[in-house]
């Protein structure tokens, strides 16, 4: 009786505990008899391996819940997870701070591939706690091929960053290449990542034909890039300024990549220029060209307060970093803030060269404005003036020197002007010097002291076609003139008295030009149709005089050549009689005058003399006398004529001077619209 209580007593313990146990398979089954129920814990749960599912072929994971089997369920799949992810860390070294938010990201993401192959396989109830296992599986096989194919593709994906930007860096395409080594240094991590998760899953190293490019090698790339990335200025730096309208010449910087010690030119990089004292208006955002340069230009000079005002030009990091979308660019990049290069320029308030008279600024802005008139409105030209000769000795003197800054000072004011401080050598040529010092117009004059006072004259070229685009001339009187000026003027040094240098054509024709007979016998007058032609307008010249005499009219178009217009072919006797208008050409000649260019100013001198003088061997088988500038026969010609006027004995003859203005076709402008105020 006692052996049976005994096994009844036994019987009654496995049934019970038997009700505890055996969900198995998913929660939606069916939970089996009680008499077949397991009535202890399944080695799983116990920590032990199943035979089932061998860890050498299956990730494991169990989880437990005291509510319900779907609770179980989730947390097997989550301790798979977590036991997965520790493994893949410990494989790991040398993860920088900065690299490790990235990784754990990658690390959750493959992990979360590898959950989409789990299977919950087995499932147990303890009913004495009231608590649920599960069990997940997944085969190392199934998991470890959807990482395989990852690990290929970037592995594929980083070569092509490396090559790719090894030969944008070789053509110096600068952005083109860290776009791809960024690229790359972001992507990198991730392989070590994937390859830790493989190793854990499959418990071998993987072999592959690519080379693992570091992210280490990476970042050596960009580097070098950031490292030797630079900017230098190439022109502009160190001007003086003496207008509010900005500085004569652009500031022109270069961003260059050091090679070897050599400044490979950089283009495709944005720049920003910014005042760092001063103020001024000017082009802040530029990207290099394909040279490498970027350009400001200085528009308006806004403070004059500060004597010396510093642009800087950097890298314009803010654009630079737009580029790219990574986090990681911040911790690369940012000795890209540094680079820049400076430019200075100084202010120099106007100021007269010495102490000077109210008549002599104001003859000297009129003169100004006569040269500034007949540049066309809508331009900001940039101006120099060459130093202004002493007509009597065809030199530079001092009293040159000190005429030029005055005439500088009040150019400097003109609107819409820039002046330019040239420099030049000695034996250069007035267009030379132009040229070299990169002018869009030049200013050229002589000056020569007389009984009525100082004559100053001057005429203002362009640069490009060496054609006058306007004249100028002044008289101020002698009272008028400083006191050390004038004798500067008047006490020239020997030096300068016994020095002849050879003259050009172009001073001997600026010398017939300028000639006036002080003792002016008679007048003469010519006048043209209108005062502003255009390119194939017709043009009358009509005459007069006072006096019976011997008319020579000479038309110097912009480019220095002369036509003599009377006497001609059509009308050799070139006396004329007082009071009668002579019209060239005259309805008898049976053609008109259409004006053939250049445009720009054309000027025209009567002389007429009481005595028949020929003043030229004139050759009209060609209708007009032609005088050509530039050529042998042309200066030997205006040396003559020029001479021969100037023997004349100044009773007997008489000269008068005109101007006339000629637009290219169809691109007329109103003259005059530039004014200079006078300097009180």
């Amino acid at each position: 009786m006692q052996s049976r209580v005994v096994l009844l007593t036994s019987l009654i313990l496995i049934i019970v505990s038997g009700c505890a146990g055996g969900l198995k398979g998913l929660g939606d089954e069916t939970i089996p008899d009680k008499a077949k129920l397991p009535s202890s814990p399944p080695d799983w749960v116990l920590g032990k391996e199943n035979p089932r599912f061998p860890q050498a072929r299956y990730l494991i994971g169990v989880g437990s819940s005291d509510t319900k089997s779907d609770s179980a369920q989730a947390s097997a799949r989550s301790n798979l997870a977590k036991n997965l992810k520790v493994k893949i860390h410990s494989t790991m070294v040398d993860v920088s701070t900065t690299e490790q938010t990235y990784i754990e990201s990658i690390i959750e993401t493959e992990v979360d591939t590898v959950l989409e192959g789990v299977e919950i396989k087995d499932g147990w109830h303890d009913l004495d706690k009231g608590v649920f296992y599960s069990l997940a599986v997944v085969e190392r096989s199934l998991a470890a091929a959807s990482i395989q194919r990852r690990v290929k593709k970037i592995e594929t994906t980083l070569q092509r960053n490396w090559n790719e930007g090894v030969e944008a860096e070789s053509r110096v395409d600068i952005m083109t290449a860290l776009s791809h080594y960024l690229s790359g240094y972001q992507l990198a991590p991730s392989l070590s990542s994937l390859k830790s998760a493989l190793y854990v899953i499959t418990r071998s190293k993987e072999n592959s034909n690519l080379k693992n490019i570091s992210t280490g090698e990476f970042e050596s790339k960009i580097k070098g890039i950031v490292n030797n990335l630079n900017l230098t200025n190439v022109s502009g730096d160190r001007q003086i300024v003496k207008t509010q309208k900005g500085l004569a010449e652009p500031l022109i910087a270069k961003v260059y990549l050091l090679k070897n010690d050599n400044q490979i030119p950089v283009s495709n990089i944005p720049v920003v220029f910014k005042y760092e004292s001063g103020e001024g208006e000017l082009d802040e955002e530029q990207t290099s060209g394909s040279d490498g340069t970027v350009q400001s230009t200085i528009h308006k000079i806004s403070s004059y307060e500060e004597a010396s005002h510093v642009i800087a030009v950097r890298l314009d990091y803010s654009r630079i970093r737009s580029n790219f979308n990574s986090d990681f660019v911040e911790k690369l990049l940012s000795p890209l803030k540094s680079k820049q290069t400076t430019f200075n320029y100084a202010i120099q308030t106007p100021k007269w060269a010495s102490n000077k008279s109210q008549a002599w600024r104001q003859s000297i802005t009129d003169l100004s404005n006569q040269l500034i008139k007949n540049i066309p409105p809508e331009r900001n030209p940039l101006l120099g003036v060459i130093p202004f000769k002493d007509l009597r000795r065809e030199r530079v003197t001092a009293f040159s020197r000190i005429l030029n800054a005055d005439i500088k000072t009040i150019l400097a004011r003109a609107e819409d002007l820039k002046l330019k401080e040239i420099t030049f050598k000695e034996n250069q040529q007035p267009g030379e010097i132009a040229k070299a010092n990169g002018l869009d117009y030049y200013v050229v004059g002589s000056y020569r002291m007389e009984r009525a006072g100082l004559e100053v004259r001057s005429s203002l070229i362009d640069t490009q076609t060496n054609n006058i685009q306007s004249s100028a001339e002044v008289l101020i009187e002698r009272h008028e003139l400083n006191p050390e000026d004038l004798s500067l003027i008047d006490n020239m040094a020997d030096e300068f008295k016994s020095a002849q240098k050879k003259k050009s054509y172009q001073e001997y024709l600026e010398k017939l030009v300028a000639v006036r007979n002080s003792k002016q016998p008679f007048n003469v007058s010519v006048k043209t149709n209108k005062e502003n032609y255009e390119i194939k307008d017709k043009i009358i010249f009509n005459i007069e005089t006072d006096r019976d005499g011997y008319l020579t009219l000479l038309d110097i178009n912009p480019n220095g050549d002369i036509t003599v217009i009377f006497p001609n072919k059509f009308h050799r006797k070139n006396f004329i009689r007082a009071g009668k208008t002579i019209q060239v050409p005259s309805p008898s000649y049976g053609f008109e005058f259409h004006l053939q260019g250049p445009a720009g100013l054309e000027r025209i001198k009567a002389i007429v003399t009481l005595n028949k003088i020929s003043l030229l061997a004139l050759d009209l088988d060609d209708g007009f006398h032609n005088v050509k500038r530039g050529t042998p026969l042309g200066t030997r010609t205006i040396v003559a004529l020029a001479t021969q006027v100037d023997s004349i004995d100044s009773s007997s003859w008489s000269e008068t001077y005109s101007e006339i203005f000629i637009f290219n076709e169809g691109e007329r402008y109103t003259r005059g619209s530039r004014k200079i105020p006078i300097l009180e």
